[in-house]
């Protein structure tokens, strides 16, 4: 394989925008859950009302800026294209992956602002216990006394092994298949090169391989199997990360047409219709129909991810031309600061609503949400970026002790 032919190894500022996207659509899904009128809605569409808040929050296209859970599957497509890139590219090259390393940074990358993430939620419950009562809406009152015993926190912290709801910092469910995609990489990239070897075309052959996960994952939405429903957009992103080049020259050559420009605005409206379709449709489904229009979301987070990905105008928004501008620097820093933002921001909004008390949901918004952004901030410069760098550190330790296991230097 030529190393034209191999996935690009820089960074890409549009997907790091938009993972502090996605981050932010999970804070106001949260924060909205504290409405409740839209807590309610969330539960049952039954008896709503049109064009009430519930309706337009859930109803309604305006989903897509509430749709907190089908922006995750976007974080596990971002994710499946990201840490697949560097091993594809040295299994194309010639060259042998340093393994070690890579699980030595990998965990400690991911375990370390975990285990913070889950001691501050307990101070925010310490500080601000959840006695919740009926009247601020049923997803409150589904925050009412966490447990606290040491057998749950360390639950919690590990991040793997269990997959039922955390309730001291329920966000932390995604982190178990985060991990889990982590621990079988190898299997994805080896996924992600064979996806290469049956179908020259390079559009073809990414639309048989989208639609095959697509598929394995509405199964595991029928069939309520975690892994099916999990691990397949993990794959969506590992398949982008494979024919990168080929699709970056394949969109390249679609920007000269009228026809190829009109395709990506129909892309970029496709993307988040499947994103919440299982929401637009709902009235209309029940039963098996209803999990596979919920299914639809995994097919929705691959679009959004390569319309971004590949979209030329996406790629304005991450070049020199707007390096100054506020919009390039917010987007910017929102991706910086988009992890921390998922781990802390949960418990902040749950505090703030108990403190605002029942009607006055905006009241705690107001203070949940910058408070939310300026604990990500303080997160993002005191434990992660120093996890990520004593992860490096200690990989390449590790590594160099294990030289039977370690690459040929």
């Amino acid at each position: 394989m030529t190393s034209a032919a191999t996935p690009g190894r820089g960074r890409l500022g549009r997907l790091d925008a938009l993972r502090g996207v996605a981050a932010v659509v999970v804070l106001v899904h949260h924060v909205s859950m504290t409405v409740p009128q839209i807590a309610a809605a969330y539960e049952s569409s039954a008896g709503l009302t049109v064009y009430s808040v519930g309706w337009w929050a859930t109803l309604s296209p305006l989903k897509v800026l509430l749709a907190g859970p089908e922006f995750v599957l976007v974080f596990f497509v971002l994710s499946g294209f990201v840490l697949v890139r560097s091993p594809l590219a040295a299994r194309w090259n010639g060259a042998r992956y340093d393994w070690v390393a890579y699980y030595v940074r990998r965990v400690i990358r991911l375990a370390v602002p975990v285990l913070v993430s889950v001691g501050l939620a307990v101070i925010w419950i310490v500080l601000v216990p959840r006695t919740v009562g009926a009247a601020g809406g049923p997803w409150l009152a589904r925050q009412d006394t966490p447990d606290l015993g040491l057998g749950n926190l360390l639950r919690e912290a590990s991040i793997i092994g269990e997959t039922r709801r955390p309730d001291i910092n329920p966000p932390l469910w995604s982190l178990v298949w985060e991990m889990w995609f982590s621990l079988l990489l190898p299997v994805f990239v080896v996924l992600a090169a064979f996806t290469r070897s049956l179908v020259s075309a390079p559009v073809r052959r990414v639309l048989l391989w989208a639609a095959f996960w697509c598929a394995l994952a509405g199964l595991g939405y029928v069939t309520t199997t975690q892994a099916l429903m999990y691990l397949p957009p993990f794959a969506l992103g590992a398949l982008l990360a494979a024919n990168f080049d080929e699709l970056q020259r394949c969109s390249e050559r679609l920007a000269e047409r009228a026809s190829g420009r009109l395709l990506r605005f129909a892309l970029a409206a496709l993307g988040p219709f499947l994103l919440v379709a299982y929401w637009i449709l709902r009235p209309l489904t029940n039963g098996e129909w209803s999990d596979v229009t919920l299914s639809l979301r995994v097919a929705g987070a691959f679009v959004i991810v390569a319309t971004v990905a590949f979209w030329p105008a996406a790629q304005r928004v991450s070049g020199p031309r707007l390096s100054g501008h506020w919009p390039r620097r917010l987007l910017t820093w929102l991706g910086s600061i988009s992890f921390s933002l998922y781990l802390v921001h949960f418990p902040i909004v749950v505090a703030f609503a108990l403190l605002a008390g029942p009607g006055r949901w905006w009241l705690g918004a107001l203070v949940s949400v910058p408070l939310s952004l300026l604990m990500a901030q303080a997160m993002t410069r005191w434990v992660e970026r120093p996890a990520q760098v004593y992860g490096t550190r200690a990989g390449a330790s590790v590594s160099e002790r294990m030289p039977r296991l370690a690459p040929r230097r």
